[in-house]
């Protein structure tokens, strides 16, 4: 009987952005622990696991955060790295204004975002317009204000690597918090520019 022979696979294992803490829990700030709260709400089941563990392996080698728009590079179980991205539902124009208007209205709310720190009534004002400042939120049938794509061939969307670079954008939320904003459509220029 002859024994077949399988080419050895080699793990990657990045050096990449490396999750420092992948699981809720205390001594997170509350908008840290919302988010998690949040992806894991989503009920991805073995994917978020595998995500969990792609973020905290480094296996993100390089993300970009443009507004509501995040891309980012995953080394994966193939030679060439995947190319993952990601898109957040923004407010329209008119809700865009109103909420940076009730921001600007609070002086210390932009003060507070300024000094990486997130106030409870920013997400009070984001809800108040029907947004929210995590992800999740379902819109209707097959709707969700997240939009995610991959290269990699899973048909299950999101998938490990979208997970992982989720989580990645979570940490990087957790300590500058104006992110969550900024995924929204809402730069501190906007807060801070007066009309």
């Amino acid at each position: 009987m002859s024994r077949k022979r399988y080419p050895l696979r080699v793990p990657h294992f990045a050096a990449g952005i490396r999750a420092q803490e992948t699981r809720s829990g205390a001594g997170r700030a509350w908008w840290g622990q919302r988010w998690l709260h949040a992806l894991e709400g989503m009920r991805l089941g073995g994917r978020f696991a595998r995500g969990r563990q792609y973020a905290a392996s480094g296996q993100i080698t390089a993300m970009t955060i443009a507004g509501p728009h995040v891309e980012a590079t995953v080394l994966g179980s193939r030679p060439e790295p995947y190319h993952v991205t990601i898109d957040f539902r923004v407010p329209d124009e008119a809700a865009r204004t109103r909420i940076i208007a009730a921001i600007r209205r609070e002086p210390m709310l932009v003060a507070r975002i300024l000094a990486d720190d997130l106030p409870l009534e920013v997400e009070a004002i984001f809800k108040a317009e029907g947004f929210s400042l995590f992800p999740g939120g379902k819109l209707g049938p097959g709707k969700y204000d997240v939009t995610t794509a991959c290269t990699c061939p899973d048909y299950a969307n999101p998938c490990k690597h979208s997970c992982a670079v989720l989580l990645i954008l979570g940490e990087e939320a957790l300590r500058r918090p104006r992110t969550l904003l900024e995924v929204r459509g809402i730069t501190m220029e906007d807060l801070l520019d007066e009309e």
